[in-house]
């Protein structure tokens, strides 16, 4: 699976606009009395329009957006850093983090294509027969990983199966 290329040749019209319009709806917001008693609430729905027009037009990775409330919260006084940084770092989502690091890791050095011809190799091509090779591969990664991370790595084996049966049997529409 490759990865799109970034950089300003290839942002689409929908992601500059993006670009514009979140800051300038975020500003809208600002501008706006919400709550009288409670100035933090414009800025809060700032921010929320900000990464949603962020979200819906990929403006900036959606990992980065995601983060934005991280630095914003803070900066804006919406709430202190201390109380917003822990829903970030919780347990969770680091098991999180974790899983989809290793399996960036196994797809950056082509581990779940080996993975993959390694269980077609040994199972064979069947329906049935990859079916039991994933659970095999699923029982074998959860004995060392926790099992959010296995299925987290499961998915770039499964597709590295799905290309490489098109690639012997060629694609059914």
């Amino acid at each position: 699976m490759s990865r799109p290329t970034v950089g300003p040749s290839s942002n689409t019209r929908a992601q500059r606009v993006g670009l514009v319009l979140g800051p300038v709806l975020m500003l809208a917001a600002f501008a706006s009395d919400l709550d009288p008693n409670n100035p933090a609430v414009a800025r809060m729905a700032g921010v929320a329009l900000l990464m949603a027009v962020w979200w819906i037009t990929d403006a900036i990775p959606l990992f980065a957006t995601a983060l934005l409330p991280l630095v914003l919260f803070p900066l804006l006084g919406i709430e202190t850093g201390g109380v917003t940084a822990p829903v970030y770092f919780n347990s969770t989502i680091v098991l999180f983090l974790g899983g989809f690091m290793i399996a960036l890791t196994m797809e950056k050095w082509r581990l779940h294509r080996r993975i993959a011809l390694t269980i077609i190799r040994m199972i064979g091509g069947g329906p049935t027969r990859i079916t039991l090779g994933f659970m095999v591969a699923a029982a074998f990664l959860s004995m060392w990983i926790s099992n959010t991370a296995t299925a987290i790595m499961m998915v770039p084996i499964a597709m590295a199966i799905i290309l490489q049966l098109e690639e012997r049997y060629g694609v059914e529409g």
